[in-house]
């Protein structure tokens, strides 16, 4: 069997080159996507005919913040990869505060190394009974075909077996869990204790803080996906892989001791192997054979010593494959344990490892996003100072009004930096307002829940008669304080209407030339 492997790498060693470089190149694209995607867009970007900075020259339309329409649709593109390459150092806080709340801030995704080293462990054990398969799968072929296809299957039930009991480990983590998540429930001694079913969920990365004031169990349940009672379920990914697993092992066993069998008949049958060895049989001729009574004992000698090297050799082949399926099941076994211990069970577990990634602390998060960002800002600004001069090249070239001209002619003032901090900040003061609107939302359902379950004090049946030491009532408002008091309310409904229109008004997207004229025509015409 090695022979043939040996020949077959041997003849096929171009190919099996290219495949291994392919192999190669996809890991380092998957581990750094982002990166290879920013080198594409800024190569994109600065091509000489049918770059995007050549096409983004020709539109001269001006936002109302005083920056061309094209300048911002360049930055924001930049800016983008910086939030997918580097998020922002709050949410690493997030990310270690989501991971943690959800009972997986130790955990780590399966490596693209370590992956290969699964399929590799179990393509070599299953390579010697698919090559068996192979003579099955492949009647007829040659033994360099045979080959091939022991290749192939082997492959194949290895890619199959590790997918199926990494969904086994990640699906016994999950039950795992979610029988946390019951089993805390259920020891709540808390009379307001909360349902577990039919909740509401709200809770993401970026707003990971509304379940603060949760107990512990409403947290990870809170970032897990399960069914609609809550409870654990049917496990059909370990159940699948269970029989996955004994029924290759056992159908390998079969057909490994099968081919055994056919191998031991066709000796059995063929032509007997030559016999050197001394017998008193060899003595006599054929036509003076020893008498039978002197014959026998030979025979039944002969007989017992070829059934027990039979046997022995019977015994040793079974063990053999006993010991190679043994093998085999302790294998995906591991794989299961190693499914278990990595990999999220979270919705949004492995974003945040991926945010999170190999820092040990926010202060080394913080060095390493300033780096990147600013590597990013170099590659966007050096854009950006290309499509301004290609502005000014073709507003020169078609001829534009003062307020183009002035516009160009401060190009030098607008920095991708500075449309970065300004849309950092309408996205901060976005999300301020979305979570103080969510916040009331709650306390509101909060009072209505807590004012529809409060017991109500029975009432006291009334007395003529005086009640000593009773507590005097307050005097009634009098027409100056209700006047007062009502002044007040109004000044803070005034103060909050206006902060609300200026939070509004911050929020909404800039005008556009065509809508700014549009503006203006309006109101020229109502003035006149």
């Amino acid at each position: 069997m090695l022979d043939e492997i040996y020949a077959f790498v041997l003849a096929y060693r171009e190919l099996i080159s290219i495949v291994v470089l392919t192999i190669v190149l996809v890991v380092l694209l998957l581990n750094w996507w982002d990166e290879v995607k920013l080198f594409a867009k800024s190569t994109f970007y600065s091509m000489p005919f049918i770059g995007k900075t050549r096409r983004l020259s020709k539109d001269l339309n001006i936002r109302r913040d005083g920056w061309f329409a094209s300048e911002r649709t360049l930055c924001e593109d930049f800016a983008g990869d910086i939030r997918k390459i580097a998020a922002d150092p709050d949410m690493y806080d997030k990310a270690k505060s989501y991971l943690g709340k959800v009972q997986e801030l130790g955990r780590n995704e399966l490596g693209i190394g370590m992956r290969l080293l699964l399929i590799a462990m179990v393509f070599i054990e299953a390579l010697g009974f698919a090559y068996v398969l192979s003579g099955y799968t492949l009647p007829g072929a040659s033994e360099k075909l045979q080959v091939q296809g022991a290749f192939g299957i082997a492959f194949l039930i290895s890619c199959v077996l590790v997918f199926f009991t990494h969904q086994a480990g990640h699906e016994l983590h999950k039950r795992g869990l979610i029988g946390k998540v019951r089993t805390w429930w259920n020891h709540d001694s808390n009379p307001d204790r909360p349902n577990l079913m039919g909740r509401t969920n709200k809770t993401t990365l970026e707003n990971d803080h509304l379940d603060d004031d949760d107990p512990a169990y409403l947290q990870i349940l809170h970032r897990l996906d399960t069914n609609a009672t809550v409870t654990k379920g049917t496990p059909i990914w370990t159940i699948v892989a269970v029989i996955a697993i004994i029924g290759v092992a056992c159908t390998a066993t079969y057909v490994r001791y099968e081919t055994y069998k056919q191998e031991k008949t066709a000796e059995t049958t063929g032509a007997p192997a030559a016999d050197n060895t001394f017998s008193l049989g060899d003595l006599m001729s054929n036509d003076d054979a020893l008498p039978d009574l002197l014959a026998q004992p030979q025979q039944n000698a002969d007989q017992k010593a070829s059934q027990e090297r039979e046997g022995a050799r019977d015994a040793a082949n079974l063990s053999t494959y006993a010991i190679l399926a043994a093998l085999f099941i302790l294998i995906q076994i591991m794989g299961i344990g190693i499914g278990f211990k990595t990999g999220f069970a979270g919705k949004e577990s492995s974003e945040a490892r991926r945010i999170i990634g190999k820092f040990s602390s926010r202060v080394a998060y913080e060095s390493w996003f300033e780096r990147k960002r600013d590597a990013i800002a170099r590659i966007a600004q050096k854009h950006l100072t290309n499509l301004q001069s290609r502005l000014t090249e073709h507003a020169a070239a078609t001829g534009v009004d003062k307020t183009h001209r002035d516009i160009l002619q401060f190009s030098a003032d607008r920095h991708f930096m500075e449309h970065y901090y300004q849309s950092e900040d309408k996205s901060y003061h976005a999300r301020q307002a979305h979570e103080a609107v969510t916040r009331n939302t709650h306390a509101q359902s909060r009072e209505a829940a807590a004012a529809s379950t409060a017991p109500v004090a029975p009432s006291e049946p009334a007395t003529s008669a005086p009640v000593e030491n009773a507590t005097p009532v307050a005097p009634m408002e009098t027409a100056e304080q209700m006047e007062q008091r009502l002044r007040a309310k109004i000044k803070q409904e005034m103060a909050e209407k206006k902060a609300r229109e200026e939070a509004e008004k911050k929020a909404k997207p800039v005008e556009t030339e065509e809508e700014m004229y549009a503006r203006l025509l309006r109101e020229e015409g109502t003035e006149n």
